[in-house]
């Protein structure tokens, strides 16, 4: 009987293109998208900018997230009730404070790598986990500075480093030659679509415990001022998270166990000021979380408050681990 078992799992595998998983759970995939504005994530392309996009392309940016993922978890965001929890909005001291949990004396993209402990290599220690289980890939370069003061502990695919996850796999070195052939006009980071194949091919792969995504052509294209590039980059974002969730669907236990976070690291200004983080006060604090998974009721928008500071503390609540501060995602059950 244990046979056939072990049969049907490896048919499952094979039709869905993921492997069905030892159910290991709870597990953790957390995905940020670079400087996203609430603009285009709650009401679509903005009005001022909306001229520089083919009339086809304007209007709900999202679309796919609307109409059928919002419902299934929870939204915050909107109106300052979401924020960045870092002291400005920069991205590497908003990563460095989302994966410490506390804000970083940290002030531009060039500081030093974080010196603590990360709710990464807390989970890896605590849980006493593989390398393999806890892993991280980014398109951009610097976020090795803000995922773990000792990045060598966890597995991890930042550009431009070559990632091996140990088995020689023609997919992932595939994936890597292809990105280095096809670099972006921008430096310092490689392209997206890249980078999520090879987190997508390595989820489905190595079932891991935690899995970090982070993409960057979307604040790329916004610091050059091209619209149309960014608003692509973002419904591009919106096919990887079904993407994801369809996956996820199909790994059986182990998705189930599975909870999605999606957010941000900054915003940007308004109207034609989009190109920056921000020009009036607080703006560009605003952003928004997604979140879906077991411990979510799916009520789908809601209007509590909470800001980057809360994503350590419930990351650890929801491993099983003691919470390193009270501030907890609201609405979330245990």
């Amino acid at each position: 009987m244990r046979k056939l078992f072990t049969l049907l799992l490896f048919i499952i595998s094979a039709v869905c293109g993921a492997q069905v998983c030892e159910n290991k759970g709870p597990n953790i995939i957390s995905m940020t998208w670079d400087g996203v504005r609430n603009q285009e994530f709650f009401k679509g392309t903005g009005l001022i900018l909306e001229n520089k996009l083919p009339r086809a392309e304007r209007g709900e940016v999202f679309s796919h997230f609307w109409s059928t993922l919002a419902d299934q978890g929870l939204v915050l965001g909107g109106n300052s009730r979401y924020t960045i929890g870092s002291k400005v909005s920069v991205s590497l001291p908003s990563y460095q404070t989302i994966f410490l949990g506390k804000p970083t004396d940290c002030k531009k993209n060039g500081c030093p790598s974080v010196q603590e402990e990360t709710v990464l290599e807390r989970i890896l220690r605590e849980l006493k986990l593989e390398k393999k289980e806890v892993a991280a890939f980014a398109s951009w370069n610097r976020i090795v500075a803000a995922i773990a003061k000792d990045p060598s502990t966890i597995s991890h695919g930042i550009y431009p480093e070559i990632f091996d996850d140990g088995t020689n796999d023609p997919e992932i070195k595939k994936i890597q030659t292809d990105a280095m052939n096809d670099l972006p006009e921008w430096g310092g980071s490689r392209k997206d679509k890249y980078t999520f194949s090879l987190a997508h091919h390595y989820l489905k792969k190595h079932c891991p415990r935690v899995l970090y995504i982070s993409l960057v052509d979307s604040d790329e294209y916004g610091h050059e001022g091209k619209y149309p590039g960014y608003v692509r980059a973002l419904r591009t974002y919106d096919d990887y998270l079904k993407t994801l969730v369809t996956t996820l669907e199909g790994m059986g236990e182990y998705g189930k166990n599975t909870t999605l976070f999606v957010t941000t690291d900054h915003s940007r200004g308004r109207g034609p000021f989009w190109v920056g983080h921000g020009t009036f006060p607080f703006t560009e604090r605003n952003i928004f979380l997604y979140v879906k998974g077991p411990q979510v009721t799916k009520t789908g928008r809601q209007n509590d408050r909470a800001n980057h500071l809360y994503l350590r503390p419930t990351f650890e609540k929801i491993m099983g681990l003691t919470p390193s501060s009270d501030k907890i995602i609201p609405t979330l059950s245990f």
